[in-house]
């Protein structure tokens, strides 16, 4: 029977991404979430984690925003004046290229303490992906797959989906102008570079933060998969526009992120997934 794993980013980024959270799994159809272990509200996160024993959880590895998990002495190309982590994908990318040898031994340091640090809370580590994507930069990569065999780590998220089968499937053709293809096109050949297989088929890549419930209906899963991930971003954007001293990513606040909680609110998703083994 194919799985079907609805896995809820950014566990810990703010209060509204909490209690959203909380509420999917509780109330709708959330069963996976990964925690940002070095945001102000990870603490926070991890109690609400160990109260919700049937969350499969992992870690959301950030290395593009906000305060690192490693001494910043010690990774100077990946930290910025304010002490913060100071690259995007981009640029986390070129520096992997121009500086292989110093970029390989700091990121390797900062994604150690991260590991660290989600495994000081006691919570079971079942899956690894990244904020943005960067863990499929191939320096990167490299580091999360053997981090994840030493921890038996059962999943990596990697961009397998076919295009053509989603497209085919949905009538939204949002990703051609707000830079869904364009995002696809560049996972998908990291994914391919990375030559990493895995059993578990991605889905919705194409409308990152933009999942809505009518992406749902009659979706195929190909052959040779026992699961399928979606990765989907709620939130309760009400609550942080009473914090905004906490809101660094304006996307939280955006009204997708309903949405997206609205997504899993509906018992009825689930059953728009099949395996098209069975057809």
């Amino acid at each position: 029977m194919l799985k079907k794993i609805f896995n809820a980013d950014d566990f810990g980024i703010s209060l509204g991404v909490n209690a959203a959270i909380q509420k999917a799994h509780k109330e709708g159809i959330l069963n996976s979430a990964s925690l940002m272990v070095n945001q102000k509200y990870a603490a926070e996160a991890v109690e609400l984690a160990r109260q919700m024993p049937d969350l499969e959880m992992g870690l959301h590895l950030n290395l593009t925003n906000e305060r690192p998990a490693a001494d910043a002495a010690k990774i100077p190309l990946l930290i910025g004046a304010d002490g913060k982590l100071k690259n995007g994908f981009v640029n986390l990318l070129l520096l992997s290229l121009l500086k292989p040898r110093a970029f390989k031994q700091q990121i390797e340091t900062e994604i150690r303490a991260q590991v660290q640090k989600y495994v000081a809370t006691g919570l079971p580590l079942r899956h690894i992906d990244g904020h943005r994507h960067v863990h499929l930069i191939p320096a990167v990569f490299n580091i999360v797959r053997q981090v994840a065999t030493e921890y038996n780590v059962q999943r990596i998220r990697v961009m397998n989906e076919n295009i053509f089968n989603t497209v085919r499937q949905n009538k939204s053709k949002s990703w051609l102008t707000d830079g869904g293809l364009v995002k696809y096109m560049i996972l998908r050949f990291l994914t391919w570079w990375n030559g990493y297989k895995s059993d578990v088929y991605f889905y919705s890549i194409l409308y990152t933060c933009k999942i809505s419930s009518d992406l749902f209906g009659g979706v195929k899963i190909p052959a040779g998969y026992k699961a399928v991930e979606i990765m989907i971003h709620p939130s309760m954007p009400e609550i942080d526009r009473q914090h905004m001293e906490d809101v660094w990513d304006e996307n939280i606040l955006s009204p997708w992120r309903t949405t997206e909680l609205e997504t899993l609110l509906n018992k009825k998703v689930p059953e728009g997934i099949e395996n098209a083994d069975n057809h």
